[in-house]
């Protein structure tokens, strides 16, 4: 059955935003996330401390993607501190599993929340792997901009438009040889790219319209 496009972007965009009480995050593409972070890392969950405002999650770093110099020296206790409660962006990991991690350096510590990339290793498409191992710090000069469905999005010189959840596990925003920043095209992006506008030109109650669909 083909769903309704409206549908599903009003739910990959819900999915992409995190709201729980005080806590709210835009949605992020992990480009943008690993390009803002001061350490991206590849760990797994040891134990957590619960303590009365705050968690403390010590963890085995298997890889480290990007880490500042203050990163480094943060990270060598293998712990993480996250706020206690999802209301104020604390962030839930189950013990034992393997997750990329990112997040920010206070005071000679690693912190993480929810508005971080906070993603379980075998969820992420090969794509994303490359791009945690080597791509997408290559695309930091280039900014990424979410476009909703039904906007006219026309392509700017420093940025790529942003519309569905194939840019999110296929897609590379990198600056190309003529200095614009474009989605690096792969066959997967492609094929994703194509059965999405499919999908729109099908789905009822939606005229699909080529002009929308600038990237």
């Amino acid at each position: 059955m083909k769903a309704d496009v409206v549908i599903l972007t009003l739910v990959f965009l819900c999915g992409l935003f995190v709201y729980a009480d005080g806590c709210s995050c835009m949605p992020q593409h992990p480009q943008v996330q690993f390009c803002n972070a001061d350490f991206v890392i590849l760990a797994r969950v040891k134990r957590e401390k619960v303590l009365s405002d705050s968690k403390v999650y010590k963890v085995r770093v298997k890889k480290e993607y990007k880490v500042s110099e203050k990163g480094l020296l943060a990270l060598k206790s293998g712990r993480l501190i996250s706020a206690a409660d999802e209301s104020m962006c604390g962030v839930k990991l189950q013990l034992g599993k393997l997750y990329v991690l990112s997040g920010r350096i206070h005071s000679l510590k690693a912190h993480i929340n929810l508005c971080g990339m906070i993603t379980e290793w075998e969820s992420l498409t090969r794509r994303q792997r490359k791009g945690l191992k080597l791509l997408y710090r290559h695309g930091c000069s280039c900014d990424i901009k979410r476009c909703p469905l039904g906007r006219r999005c026309y392509r700017q010189r420093d940025s790529c438009n942003w519309r569905n959840d194939c840019e999110i596990k296929e897609g590379v925003c990198l600056r190309q040889s003529n200095k614009s920043c474009m989605w690096t095209r792969t066959k997967a992006l492609t094929q994703c790219t194509r059965e999405w506008r499919q999908n729109a030109t099908n789905s009822r109650g939606y005229r699909y319209n080529k002009s929308l669909f600038y990237h």
